[in-house]
């Protein structure tokens, strides 16, 4: 913030330099002129033929006066002093309206600027950078950052689910669900069943790998809206085992398997798939 204001001070000071000692004039040039052709005429009578020197000096007298009185002094100052008065008030009023253009543009809107834009990114990325003891210590002060950063952007749901998936990822699952749960208030219809199953499978975690009547309700609606999504599929065969129905958890779970594009994920399923056969034939 403070490279920011001064680099605005540096602009506005520059436009007052600039526009207060241009090379323009400062003042009237009507008496250099005079004098210019005073000077001019001077030769021309000094260069006349027939006139005595004490009649050529009368007149470059003559002339001189002449073009002195043309200019008042008092005038030539007073219309200096009114020019360069008007320069630097429009020097000053220029370099006002710069600074507050730049500052406008950079603080716009006020409440939410880009400055504070920048320090929700530099808090975010550390956070989410950070090991788990790290952000063990600053989850409170990231918390209430978090929080009031998706209550005046809830319509950047880009945002949220970005910020939402990278806290699944690294199993914040209670910080995850707040994202989800902004999405899901502001943006269900916009909600695919992907999105859905993903925070399904929050909820899941985030209460301790317990099915809760929202956690089922959020299932069956994930998987009304794709059937065939297999993290839906597999926490339906978890929902059949807790309730020791094992033959609808292998159907589920084998369903999943297929879907699976991660091997390791998938190996991991049919190994549960085949412990669970051998276990029904017990």
């Amino acid at each position: 913030m403070l490279v920011i204001f001064i680099t605005s001070i540096l602009i506005a000071l520059g436009l007052y330099l600039v526009f207060s000692f241009s090379n323009g004039k400062t003042k009237s040039n009507r008496k250099l002129d005079n004098l210019s052709l005073f000077d001019s005429e001077s030769e021309v009578i000094s260069d006349m033929e027939g006139l005595e020197k004490i009649t050529k000096n009368k007149l470059k007298d003559e002339r001189e006066i002449l073009f002195l009185q043309d200019v008042p002094e008092e005038l030539i100052s007073e219309q200096s002093e009114n020019f360069e008065g008007r320069r630097k008030t429009f020097s000053i009023v220029l370099s006002i309206t710069g600074l507050f253009m730049i500052l406008s543009i950079y603080f716009y809107p006020l409440e939410l600027g880009s400055y504070s834009l920048l320090e929700d990114a530099e808090v975010f990325e550390s956070f989410l950078n950070g090991n788990k003891e790290e952000r063990a210590k600053d989850k409170e002060s990231f918390k209430n950052r978090y929080l009031d950063y998706m209550v005046k952007n809830q319509e950047k749901s880009n945002h949220i689910y970005a910020l939402a998936i990278s806290l699944k990822n690294l199993e914040e699952f209670n910080l995850s669900r707040l994202a989800y749960q902004s999405l899901f208030i502001n943006h269900q219809d916009e909600l695919s069943g992907e999105i859905l199953a993903e925070y399904t499978q929050v909820l899941y975690f985030s209460e301790g790998r317990k099915f809760t009547e929202q956690t089922k309700e959020m299932l069956a609606l994930a998987l009304l809206k794709n059937p065939d999504n297999p993290i839906a599929l597999t926490l339906k065969g978890l929902q059949y085992l807790g309730e020791r129905n094992l033959d609808q958890t292998v159907i589920q779970w084998t369903k999943a398997a297929s879907l699976i594009t991660n091997e390791r994920e998938k190996e991991e399923l049919k190994i549960a798939i085949k412990a669970l056969n051998n276990r029904k034939n017990q």
